[in-house]
């Protein structure tokens, strides 16, 4: 597998907060995440279309939950926690999870606008921002999310990549939060990939679909700098071998739709 190594990342203690915070997410004073964009005709357009076009293609789709995400789910229908997965997963996972509605992290671009409006109408709650626009604002009100007990989801290679890597938002907002990442993975048996960073999926109709969660990864608050690279790099590779279970678990014949 022909994969980009994720850059090294830089932490900084900031006296203001008790958490450590990404050193490139210093607050803009003069943005606020609500004003990030402006929505448009196309992007109202695209909110309220998309669940009427993803309900549809996805019935076409057989998903089924493995094991450990269905006593979970059964157990507590909004599960805590900090859940992350590729953003090529991104399309799958936001609809076949619609019904915990976590809180995901959306850029504050124009696209991104667009991503916020489908994210919303299917159940999730879109909070704006991202490592590079309206960093610190998106990741406090995620963080703050995560406090409430309520679940949060997070593209750690998102928005811009690299492909599989391990941006610092998701450590912090484990660390901050107090709540462990739970990594996931939806494999496909057939699906288009687009031409893309992240070479985004899209799953074929009449494909078959695994959804799985890996062992929770916990973030220690007093974790320095050293750790918490280290807690990345573990990170990364869990979610990259959960990708390759779930990929052959959809690729095998004979088990039943969850």
């Amino acid at each position: 597998m022909n994969v980009q190594l994720p850059t090294r990342v830089r932490w900084k203690f900031n006296r203001n907060e008790d958490f450590v915070i990404p050193a490139d997410m210093t607050p803009n004073r003069n943005k606020t995440v609500a004003g990030a964009t402006r929505a448009t005709p196309l992007h109202w357009l695209a909110g309220a279309a998309a669940k009427w076009v993803l309900a549809p293609y996805y019935t076409t789709i057989r998903i089924v939950d493995s094991p450990e995400v269905r006593a979970r789910i059964l157990r507590h229908p909004q599960p805590s926690g900090v859940y992350a997965f590729w953003h090529s997963h991104q399309l799958t996972a936001v609809w076949h999870f619609r019904r915990v509605g976590a809180g995901t992290l959306i850029s504050a671009s124009k696209d991104g606008e667009y991503m916020a409006r489908i994210a919303r109408s299917v159940g999730f709650t879109p909070l704006r921002g991202s490592s590079s626009r309206l960093g610190a604002a998106g990741l406090k009100a995620l963080i703050e999310f995560a406090r409430s007990g309520r679940p949060v989801a997070i593209t750690p290679d998102g928005p811009s990549g690299p492909r599989y890597s391990i941006g610092p938002g998701v450590i912090a907002v484990a660390q901050k939060s107090g709540y462990p990442i739970i990594p996931v993975a939806i494999g496909l048996s057939s699906f288009w990939e687009l031409p893309s960073w992240d070479r985004f999926r899209i799953p074929k109709p009449f494909s078959r679909a695994y959804a799985c969660w890996g062992e929770p990864l916990t973030v220690p608050p007093d974790a320095d700098a050293a750790t918490l690279e280290k807690l990345s790099a573990e990170l990364r590779a869990r979610i990259i071998a959960l990708e390759q279970f779930a990929d052959r678990m959809a690729r095998t014949r004979g088990w039943r739709r969850g």
